[in-house]
């Protein structure tokens, strides 16, 4: 009885040292999982802790839990849990890889760590050690728990709203390689007893982390620059579309005097039909042009002067009611809040067989700033709870517009929500303008 107590404290606190490694692969994944995917992952790894205590029961009450046993069992249930994440939450096969290596090489450290203390504390490499090592090794994840946490969002978090394959292509195989590396290296029943053995084992997990951590820096970097270029260019476009037109205004105004001349000619002539039809072709001039818009602020002018010019091409009618003069949040930030939102705007509009339309109003009350996009579209949309899924990606991938506008908003201190009511759609952001 007394031995069975003792396989069953010793199963409980193997069991117990894979919790922390199956909360740290589903960190970087959190927000991308729904309710409903939770319950069934929580579900599942309880059902496989369950599993594993009774193979480690039978193993312990039949033959005897040693570090050969303790270490197949620890790697099989990881690559188990692996496969179940990789099913459950799809479409990231390969930063799930990534996430297991990263988890692993943790592991590696804290159990070598609490297999070098339990050594000195004259265990060996039984049961009792087992347990012994099981129990320092969850203390230092408990410890450990915030930074570790922050580790896993940093590298592969930011990464997940991008489109960046390629990277995933390269980065995943360098933490997996170097923790079998280090596992085979040692034959199984190895036990981690002198300080060499701890140094080499803790090196190498934390070369890979180190590396890791450095790929994601600049890769994290580089899509900053890249971005940085793409506002940059943007910005251009916006500032030599309201350019031309600012020509074209000192152009008909260099020419008005001549056309006042050419209609008091006419009227002097008395040709009334000529006047006539001198005054439909200025018309007809004038309608194929779009009307600088003034807020206040020449940037804001400009990208609503490029989305009203696209409007234009596309029949759809754009009116601007906005006085947006000393904004105190950052030019860059904010038209590109307001270009994606009338990139998408225009967009959806431009697909809509009924009446086309984009409505921009701003709002200033106190420190806080209101900005609404509305339009017309075709009234289906692709939302789950507070996320709204593009029509332009794979299914069950937020679009990059609303990614980047959610996080400036929150940049900002502010905030945006995007509600559809019929054929019409609103996107209102709420920004602090102190």
């Amino acid at each position: 009885m007394e031995n069975t107590l003792m396989i069953g404290v010793v199963s409980l606190l193997c069991i117990f040292a894979h919790v922390p490694s199956l909360l740290l692969r589903i960190v970087p994944f959190y927000e991308k999982i729904s309710a409903k995917d939770k319950c069934r992952l929580t579900a599942i790894y309880l059902a496989g802790l369950a599993v594993d205590f009774g193979i480690c029961m039978w193993m312990g009450i039949n033959q005897v839990i040693d570090v050969p046993f303790y270490k197949v069992n620890l790697i099989v249930f990881c690559i188990v849990m692996a496969v179940v994440n990789v099913q459950i939450v799809r479409g990231y096969t390969k930063v799930h890889l990534f996430v297991f290596g990263i988890v692993a090489d943790i592991v590696m450290i804290t159990l070598a760590v609490g297999a070098y203390i339990s050594s000195h504390l004259g265990m060996q490499g039984d049961a009792a050690g087992i347990a012994q090592t099981s129990v320092i090794a969850i203390i230092i994840y408990a410890v450990l728990y915030p930074l570790l946490r922050r580790l896993m969002r940093y590298t592969v978090t930011p990464f997940l709203e991008i489109d960046c394959k390629n990277y995933w292509d390269s980065i995943w195989f360098i933490p997996i390689a170097l923790f079998f590396a280090s596992i085979f290296s040692d034959s199984a029943d190895v036990y981690t007893s002198t300080f060499g053995q701890m140094l080499s084992k803790c090196l190498i997990g934390a070369a890979t982390i180190l590396l890791c951590i450095a790929i994601a820096r600049d890769h994290q970097r580089f899509r900053n620059e890249e971005k940085m270029n793409q506002q940059i260019d943007q910005q251009k476009g916006y500032y030599q579309a309201l350019t031309g037109q600012v020509l074209a205004e000192r152009e008909a105004r260099h020419n008005f005097r001549h056309q006042v001349a050419a209609i008091k000619g006419l009227l002097d002539a008395d040709d009334l039909q000529g006047l006539r039809d001198y005054c439909d072709n200025l018309e007809l001039e004038q309608m194929g042009k779009v009307d600088i818009p003034y807020t206040g602020n020449a940037a804001a002018d400009g990208v609503l002067y490029h989305y009203g010019c696209l409007a234009k091409a596309k029949n759809i009618d754009f009116s601007v009611c906005c006085h947006l003069k000393d904004l105190s949040i950052p030019d860059t930030d904010f038209c590109t809040i307001l270009g994606n939102a009338l990139d998408n705007a225009v967009t959806a509009a431009g697909s809509y067989e009924g009446e086309r339309y984009i409505e921009v109003f701003s709002e200033k009350k106190h420190d806080m700033l209101l900005i609404t996009v509305d339009n017309s579209f075709d009234g289906i949309l692709l939302q789950e709870k507070d996320k709204i899924y593009s029509k332009k990606r794979e299914k069950g991938e937020e679009g990059i517009g609303i990614l980047s506008i959610k996080k400036l908003c929150g940049k900002n201190g502010g905030t945006c929500k995007f509600e559809a009511d019929g054929n019409r759609f609103q996107a209102s952001f709420l920004l602090k303008n102190m």
